[in-house]
């Protein structure tokens, strides 16, 4: 424990390492309440959609759950937090090493553009993880390097690439993996088998799924309007007690989250230009 909090101070108070689009790390004061809210508290805290995971990592740095679950569909995603995870030492090692510089991101594109070309999991983990901190608006794949191809922009590629920002966040999810559980399936088959082996009386599901108007410009695994609509079903079935989900604000979701409660959440995001987006909070009637 005293490694943890040494290396969460210096870390700020755990942060994710990824910039992500969409991502909620604002929210994690507002689920923070909301576990504290709950009789007897939380202990397990879970993210079908977890991408980023900035809230996640705020809430275990802070000790307001006590094991964390991080599901993405997308094996890009799982296969970078599993690198920075599993496979601590070498990631760093690599962090530590890497040129960032227009050639390499030339290499991890290809790497992220085709799987199959990286020689194992660790390669394409750290391939994702490299693009997500050099690309615009830290989108994965459809976007270019900061600073263009000619590195001629007011920016160039390194200016998201803290290295020894990085470390620090990295060296704490490394010291803290045994609370960390992650899993690559698809979102509603991840809610549907933990609901089967978890505490469900003691565990929240924070579920901030792909957009339904932008999911497959913004993220890796976009939902069709099929999968958004079972997500829902599933949820105000009652299955699950606790838990919170966060959407654009559209008829598709208004519609099938008409049995529960619905309110406006507005988010900044920093999409090329700093903007207010629409997005509805949902929460069980109950609440």
């Amino acid at each position: 424990m005293t490694d943890r909090k040494r290396i969460s101070r210096r870390a700020c108070a755990a942060m994710s390492p990824f910039r992500y689009p969409g991502g909620k790390a604002f929210f994690a004061e507002a689920l923070h309440h909301a576990v504290q809210a709950l009789p007897g508290g939380i202990t397990a805290y879970l993210e079908p959609y977890a991408g980023g995971a900035g809230a996640a990592i705020r809430l275990l740095g802070t000790n307001s759950v006590d094991l964390i679950y991080l599901n993405d569909a997308d094996i890009r995603v799982y296969s970078a937090w599993r690198a920075m995870i599993a496979h601590n030492a070498r990631f760093l090692d690599a962090l530590a090493d890497v040129v960032v510089g227009i050639d390499e991101w030339w290499h991890h594109k290809a790497i992220v553009d085709d799987p199959t070309l990286a020689t194992d999991e660790f390669e394409l983990g750290f391939a994702t993880f490299f693009l997500n901190r050099t690309n615009r608006s830290g989108i994965v794949q459809g976007a270019g390097p900061i600073g263009g191809y000619a590195q001629n922009g007011d920016w160039k590629l390194d200016v998201r690439f803290n290295r020894a920002a990085m470390i620090e966040r990295i060296k704490w999810l490394g010291a803290n993996a045994d609370r960390i559980k992650l899993s690559n399936m698809n979102g509603l088959k991840f809610v549907q088998q933990t609901s089967n082996e978890i505490d469900l009386e003691r565990s929240l599901y924070f579920i901030d799924p792909p957009y339904v108007t932008a999911g497959s410009r913004l993220y890796l695994n976009a939902m069709k309007t099929r999968d958004h609509i079972l997500l829902g079903a599933y949820l105000c079935a009652g299955v699950i007690p606790h838990w919170i989900v966060t959407y654009d604000d559209c008829e598709l979701i208004r519609n099938t989250y008409k049995g529960a409660h619905i309110s406006r959440l507005d988010v900044l995001y920093s999409l090329q230009k700093k903007r207010l987006e629409g997005e509805i909070l949902v929460t069980p009637i109950a609440a």
